[in-house]
């Protein structure tokens, strides 16, 4: 929540200073009465929605730098999640500005103050540019507080999140339409803030466009072959993908998007190969929903499947002395990458344990191959069934590895199983920037 913090604040920042930078600080210190308040506090939460919209528009295009800044492509969706939050937050804010003391006046609570501003120093296509914005936020924020609703009640299908959410793009032009031409009415163009304003919103115009145009990971995708399927073996698909000429250049760890020829929509999938062979792809795909559940039935060797990516920061890079792999059912993904990269190196850089919970006994868990794997690659593997009530515990680790001092915990699971886990830890000292973990939640 820090980094989510950290982002959202320097959002705030840079809309804080195009606003000092524009004529409205001096307007409000010439005339430090109530109505030319709330017209610099409309036009501060105006520009600060704006600034954060652009931020989540950055987000959404999946920029490799951004992604990397912001500790990976699934931390990224938080900050962008939070972003729509506050956002909207502000936009009722800036909202309420503008209409509540219309509203006062309107039912005599208050005296008409006239006319704040001296039309006659604006041009008629000034005016009608600023008109038209106004009129089009109306209707802009009516639309997002609808699609705000959308994104945040998981009741809500996650078809119809996805689809109404590809309305965003469009909706943010129109604001940043708005955002542009409201700056006219007190001549920010006159003061650096204006166009810094307008460099915020070419930006985020820049990033809408990428998106209307389905231009978002262009340079990272490519198409691929399904080589092999596996037989289900606890609800999991083994999936082979073969790039043929073209390589993809992976860490083991990192996931990607997948595109079938029977569905138009992005899937992340965790890659389950080392990457030491750029030619070869394999995905482990646990029957967990609507799409999963029938992707058995609906693919078959030889079809094509587009993959983007890349994506993620979970490649087991870290400075300490020893590593603890948590795997929580489907989440051996990442860690079957990383033990046949460890078991074709023939050595580990420092000891690991590898706890894997399943809710099978140790003879059917998947895959088959598991501890031959880790014993290839020196890894200590240990085995609990969690149907027989064997669940991991911080007091359990702690018995194994003794102190945590220069140990870093390695994550995929549950993400209620990873707020216990740090709970426990929590108790001996553990440094929580040494849990590293993925977010898989889009939503």
């Amino acid at each position: 929540m820090k980094s989510t913090i950290k982002w959202i604040t320097g959002a705030l920042v840079i809309a804080g200073i195009i606003f000092a930078l524009s004529p409205g600080p001096g307007h409000l210190i010439d005339n430090p009465g109530a109505w030319e308040l709330r017209e610099q506090f409309v036009f501060l939460t105006g520009v600060s929605a704006l600034s954060l919209m652009v931020l989540s528009m950055i987000i959404s295009v999946r920029i490799p730098w951004v992604n990397h800044q912001m500790k990976g492509l699934d931390k990224a969706y938080v900050v962008h999640k939070w972003t729509g939050i506050f956002t909207t937050i502000l936009m009722v804010f800036h909202w309420l500005g503008e209409k509540v003391p219309h509203w006062l006046v309107e039912s005599g609570l208050i005296a008409d103050p006239g006319e704040l501003t001296d039309s006659s120093s604006f041009s008629d296509m000034e005016i009608g540019l600023f008109q038209s914005g106004v009129i089009l936020v109306e209707w802009i924020f009516y639309v997002v507080l609808i699609l705000v609703i959308i994104a945040l009640f998981k009741k809500i299908p996650y078809r119809i999140f996805r689809k109404t959410h590809k309305i965003f793009p469009a909706v943010f032009l129109l604001a940043a339409y708005h955002g542009a031409t409201a700056q006219l009415k007190e001549h920010w163009l006159t003061t650096p803030g204006g166009y810094l304003l307008l460099l915020l919103v070419a930006i985020g115009v820049a990033a809408a466009f990428i998106s209307l145009f389905q231009r978002i990971g262009a340079s990272r995708k490519i198409n691929a072959i399904i080589s092999q399927l596996g037989n289900p073996q606890d609800g999991i698909l083994d999936l082979r993908l073969s790039t043929g000429q073209k390589p993809f250049f992976h860490r083991p760890g990192q996931y990607a998007f997948l595109r079938f020829e029977h569905d138009n929509e992005l899937h992340p999938f965790t890659i389950a190969s080392s990457g030491d062979d750029p030619y070869t792809l394999r995905f482990a795909i646990k029957s967990l929903g609507d799409f999963t559940a029938a992707l058995t039935d609906r693919i078959q060797a030889g079809q094509q499947v587009q993959v983007e990516g890349p994506y993620g920061e979970f490649v087991f890079q870290s400075s300490s002395k020893r590593q603890i792999w948590i795997a929580g059912g489907i989440g051996i993904t990442p860690f079957l990458a990383r033990l046949e990269q460890l078991a074709n190196q023939k050595e580990t850089r420092q000891p690991i344990d590898f706890w894997y919970s399943t809710r099978t006994d140790k003879q059917t868990m998947f895959p088959d191959s598991l501890e031959d794997l880790c014993q290839q690659s020196g890894v200590t593997l240990y085995h609990l069934n969690s149907s027989q009530k064997q669940y991991l515990t911080a007091q359990m680790l702690h018995e194994v590895v003794g102190s945590f001092q220069h140990v870093s915990v390695w994550f995929c699971g549950p993400a209620d199983f990873a707020d216990c886990l740090l709970t426990g830890l929590s108790a001996y000292d553990f440094d929580k920037r040494d849990f590293h973990y993925d977010d898989f939640a889009m939503r």
